[in-house]
């Protein structure tokens, strides 16, 4: 299906149409869905000249206003994957304390994936770093 690789992936990797199906692999659907989280949680305001709210504000933009910033950049990431990976809904975004590692904010990000039949949930834990780097785990 179409829907198991973003349309960048299928650019880069050409030959991979070789191998299509009739049936929906839920499991390369939601290794897809991980590297296009990775990639837009990574990238920044500003960054894409064609789209300027592709991506989630600087840390340094919103870290002033801590503990607000918590808040602010919940929301900027919850609206960044509800605009830039439609293969998720019912997007839901928790901060997570961490004493252990005071520099860093930490989220879980719950969702379903969007597939034909079955009901797939998804769990991604963030973590994001004093230099504004986003790890992305699920």
């Amino acid at each position: 299906m179409s829907r198991e690789k973003s349309l960048l992936e299928r650019l880069r990797e050409p030959d991979a149409q070789l191998g299509r199906s009739i049936h929906e692999n839920t499991n390369r659907l939601a290794e897809s869905v991980m590297v296009n989280l990775r990639h837009l949680l990574n990238s920044r305001h500003g960054i894409a000249p064609i789209r300027a709210d592709y991506g989630i504000p600087d840390l340094s933009e919103v870290i002033h206003d801590f503990p607000d910033a918590i808040a602010a950049m919940r929301k900027s990431i919850k609206v960044a994957i509800e605009k830039y990976e439609p293969r998720l809904r019912r997007v839901a975004i928790k901060h997570v304390a961490t004493p252990e590692d005071p520099l860093g904010l930490h989220f879980e990000i719950t969702g379903e994936l969007v597939t034909e039949g079955e009901r797939a949930s998804v769990w991604i834990e963030t973590r994001i770093d004093g230099s504004g780097a986003v790890q992305v785990h699920g």
